[in-house]
């Protein structure tokens, strides 16, 4: 079974990775924008920052979402913004929308059960950190891009709760559909 090799872990994240060469196209977006996080394997966030005391029954609780999750396709098209509450451009999912809100949904129950701050909205992010021009030209950048991603496992990762996004530790890969 897998565990967090730092002792201090205590925040899990579950993600769909963005695989090359699609993933390089996206960190090359945000290396233009001046992006601190540009070297971040390019991914959509599933659940983030949830405090975990128990990581058996987390990594179980996981492994039985994804297993009852048939893999699926989502496609994503040109770029939204969470301005003016967060300064963050994004590639934005039109389809598998509903795949990713239900994943969440599940994810975000039982020994992972957490409020948010904000509503739950699947997407990749393309720049944040940056000001404002550098977030419209990222925008602009991923504005007529329009390309499929297969769903078919989500990456499970682990870190203290003061690390910095470089700091997240790949614990587990868990395949969709059992």
């Amino acid at each position: 079974m897998a565990s967090p090799t730092s002792a201090a872990a205590d925040r899990i994240g579950v993600v769909i990775r963005v695989p090359e060469p699609r993933a390089e196209r996206l960190r090359t977006v945000r290396r233009q924008a001046g992006d601190p996080l540009a070297a971040l394997e390019p991914h959509l966030t599933l659940v983030t920052g949830v405090q975990v005391g128990d990581w058996a029954a987390a990594l179980e609780h996981v492994r039985s979402v994804a297993a009852a999750t048939a893999p699926f396709n989502l496609l994503v098209q040109g770029a939204g913004t969470f301005r003016p509450v967060t300064p963050v451009v994004y590639a934005a999912v039109v389809e598998g929308v509903d795949e990713c809100m239900q994943l969440h949904v599940a994810l975000q129950s039982g020994p992972l059960e957490a409020s948010s701050e904000y509503p739950y909205v699947p997407h990749v992010t393309l720049a944040q950190h940056v000001d404002d021009a550098a977030l419209d030209a990222a925008a602009l950048s991923h504005s007529l891009e329009r390309w499929w991603l297969f769903a078919d496992s989500l990456s499970v990762y682990a870190a203290p709760a003061d690390a910095t996004p470089e700091e997240w530790e790949l614990l587990e890969t868990v395949a969709l559909g059992g």
